[in-house]
């Protein structure tokens, strides 16, 4: 009888095996297929989203290939969650439910809130709370070694010399005033040329709300940024000199170039921040992969 139990039993677990199985084990935790899938699903509403696509069979099926590489950092993501766990960063349960009382407050009713998580993908209250733990202690494992991470100013110089990104072709600095018609625009010009300065004229009159208050200035781009009557008419200014009215589909324009700044570099106080980041975003990259180390990751991506 006993033996019929076993035979049963092992019958059973064979069965649940197949219908979610392993799809990559870390160290001893393993990572099932409804596991993946739930990650990956919330990838691809994201990923979706910002490509401006509609979550369809069709738009999943373009990112189809990404599923192996997702398995790979999902897998990474599992072990240096048991690196959390082991050095303590794992989130208090009442962390967690202060987290999850400020979304519900963002809810008038429980039934709302579970209604827009499974838009999202995320099936239930518990789900949710298991991500949330998840990322916390990602969150706290990770700013505890990148607040330990120092950049040496020779990397930083390095970087900067070497990265194509901080390289600028010839900057145009430049303001406007959009006014809806010519006659507006030449009463505009008319106060510039009694002396009046261009940006509080920019903040009385432009029609702008992208720059108007900051009296239409559009910071320094390259050529090619704007829409070509206007960028024709800026780059046969001077620095200094004013345009007149300049049509376009938005109205009538008046341009004012404050300065040309050469094909260079940025600055590297001005880009300081960034590189530090670029550099430690590296590090830590590296300092992951070292602490995930005690924790071998074997995949199945031909069982996904």
């Amino acid at each position: 009888m006993r033996a019929i139990f076993f035979a049963l039993a092992l019958a059973l677990s064979l069965a649940l095996a197949q219908e979610d199985p392993v799809v990559a084990q870390v160290g001893p935790e393993a990572l099932t297929k409804s596991q993946f899938d739930l990650r990956f699903g919330l990838f691809a509403r994201s990923a979706l989203r910002q490509l401006g696509l509609p979550d369809s069979e069709e738009t999943r099926a373009l990112l189809a290939q990404y599923r192996a590489p997702y398995l790979q950092a999902l897998a990474e993501e599992k072990a240096l969650l048991r690196v959390a766990r082991a050095q303590g960063f794992w989130p208090k349960e009442e962390a967690v439910e202060a987290k999850v009382w400020q979304l519900k407050e963002a809810f008038p009713s429980e039934e709302a809130l579970l209604a827009a998580l499974k838009e999202a993908g995320v099936e239930d209250l518990a789900t949710y709370r298991t991500l949330l733990a998840e990322a916390m202690a990602l969150e706290a494992l990770e700013a505890h070694y990148r607040a330990r991470l120092s950049v040496s100013p020779a990397a930083l110089k390095a970087l900067w010399l070497l990265s194509p990104e901080y390289r600028h072709p010839t900057l145009y600095c430049a303001r406007h005033i959009l006014l809806p018609t010519l006659e507006a625009a030449k009463e505009a010009l008319a106060r510039l040329e009694k002396g009046e300065a261009f940006p509080e004229v920019a903040k009385a009159l432009s029609q702008d709300p992208g720059s108007r208050e900051e009296g239409g200035d559009l910071g320094c781009e390259p050529q090619g940024t704007y829409i070509p009557a206007f960028e024709k008419a800026l780059l046969s200014l001077k620095p200094g000199q004013v345009s007149p009215p300049v049509g376009t589909e938005f109205g009538f324009h008046l341009i004012l170039l404050e300065g040309v700044k050469p094909a260079g570099r940025y600055p590297l106080e001005e880009v300081r921040e960034g590189l530090e980041g670029q550099v430690k975003d590296l590090a830590w990259e590296k300092l992951a992969k070292a602490l995930i180390r005690p924790y071998p990751i074997r995949l199945f991506p031909e069982r996904l």
